[in-house]
């Protein structure tokens, strides 16, 4: 989620809050990224320098230590700290993040979770950060200070439905563009809870939560506008659709007052390959991408801006490497070329593939959305990359 947010805030800084246009912006394409990325097999997280032409990814700075299985990443918008939770030993570590992108230890443990922390979400100002807690049924809420967080008052809170005990092992955490609502994917209940976010970080669930989605959900997505969320739903093999009441009003039955209630896109669910996980958009053009984990693949749509229908590219799939855990998008221009539907520049996906042990990059053309491979799979020292993000 925090590396959409650096590509808007990019856009916004280069822009203003208005249109870009070339003859008041340079425009440049991006040739090389710094990538983040977790690995389960020696319990660390590298910097990586990522020549974006060619696919080479190579080791920068110091391997760092994390917690007990690392699985999920945030960086915040600030682009000045990266945190990492670590599914075993129930922790928030958090890493600074220097001026030339390498990482530095900043506290080894900046939070306790829950049981089994799974996918996690900041919001949009770097306010707040949110945990799914698989193994406890409940999300823990941190505020931000620097690399420091404090749980907020009330954190935990539960996922379970008043008056039932019956768990619902949340396990991915999205928070919409007005940063004013938090939605949750509960796997073992088949729904996707909706709370609203108070002043303070404080959680209060929506009168209308939860909505039915399909089979295990187990990752969420929402698209740059704000307007539409996406479940990806591993037991089912596809992804449900809504629209957002939050900053775009038009799904909202008082468009005067946004309350995050979620509403079906017409046609969802949308079929997926085998036990998508995690979604993603491209943070400029109309195409949402899924990742498919037992199938090794990565599903390509477009999606309609104003109604959220996903239609599949004329190629609806390419092939990652073994067992992807996590994606990452990264726009591959700056200035008055980012959008630009006359220039169409090429964006970059890397994919963290954990069974293969290795990181893949395709490119994206901006024209058709498809995805093509770009040299060949760099081998991660350590083995079992889990999560992967970019500054």
């Amino acid at each position: 989620m925090s590396f959409w947010l650096r590509v808007l805030l990019l856009a916004m800084s280069l822009c203003g809050l208005t249109a870009c246009t070339t003859r008041s912006v340079t425009s440049a394409p991006i040739t090389s990224a710094v990538l983040y990325l977790a690995t389960q097999g020696n319990t660390s997280i590298q910097a990586y320098s990522a020549a974006l032409s060619s696919g080479s990814v190579s080791a920068v700075g110091n391997l760092l230590p994390t917690g007990s299985m690392p699985l999920a990443i945030a960086v915040t918008p600030s682009l000045k700290v990266l945190f990492l939770d670590n599914n075993e030993s129930r922790t928030i570590s958090a890493y600074t993040i220097n001026a030339d992108g390498t990482l530095s230890t900043a506290n080894a443990t900046a939070g306790n979770t829950g049981v089994m922390p799974m996918g996690m979400a900041l919001d949009p100002g770097g306010k707040f950060l949110f945990v799914a807690n698989q193994g406890s049924s409940s999300i823990s809420a941190y505020s931000i200070n620097g690399s420091t967080l404090t749980e907020v008052p009330g954190s935990p809170f539960t996922t379970i439905q008043p008056g039932t005990t019956v768990a619902t092992l949340p396990t991915a955490v999205a928070v919409s563009a007005s940063g004013n609502f938090l939605y949750v994917a509960n796997n073992f209940t088949n729904t996707v809870s909706a709370f609203r976010i108070g002043p303070s970080g404080g959680l209060t669930a929506l009168p209308a939560s939860p909505y039915t989605v399909g089979l295990a959900p187990s990752g969420l997505g929402t698209v740059p506008s704000g307007a539409f969320l996406y479940v990806a739903n591993s037991g089912s093999n596809n992804v449900s659709a809504f629209a957002i009441c939050d900053k775009v009003v038009t799904s909202c039955a008082n468009p005067n007052s946004p309350d995050g209630t979620l509403t079906a896109v017409a046609g969802s669910p949308f079929s997926a390959g085998i036990g998508p996980v995690a979604i993603a958009a491209d943070p400029s053009f109309n195409f949402l991408y899924v990742l498919d984990r037992q199938s090794s693949q990565i599903s390509e749509y477009s999606y309609a801006p104003g109604s959220g229908v996903l239609a599949a590219l004329s190629s609806p799939e390419v092939s990652t490497g073994l067992n992807p855990f996590s994606f990452v998008i990264i726009s591959g221009a700056i200035g008055s070329n980012i959008g630009n539907t006359l220039t169409n520049p090429t964006d970059f996906v890397f994919v963290a593939n954990n069974g293969a042990s290795t990181v893949s990059e395709f490119s994206l053309n901006t024209t058709s959305g498809i995805l093509t491979p770009v040299g060949t799979a760099t081998t991660i020292n350590g083995g079992n990359p889990s999560a992967v993000a970019a500054q």
